[in-house]
């Protein structure tokens, strides 16, 4: 009888997706990012997908209004 192989891969549960702009003038490409609980706490930025330069940035109440509460207790 052959054994079965079975892959396991962790989940994590997608609960934000937000749009961006490059703020560099010479790119201003648009980038969508999705991201967890977990990384929506630690976001500081993002490499735009277009220029691939890092662009600071934070949330804002709008990108998060059901949770804001939170991420301004855990940031503090």
């Amino acid at each position: 009888m052959s054994e079965r192989l079975r892959a396991i891969f962790p989940r994590t549960v997608l609960l934000i997706e937000i749009d961006r702009r490059c703020s560099f003038p010479d790119c201003k490409a648009r980038t969508a990012l999705g991201l967890t609980k977990d990384e929506a706490f630690a976001f500081s930025g993002f490499e735009c997908a277009g220029c691939g330069r890092w662009n600071d940035d934070r949330l804002r109440e709008k990108d998060v209004p059901d949770w804001w509460a939170e991420i301004i207790e855990r940031n503090v």
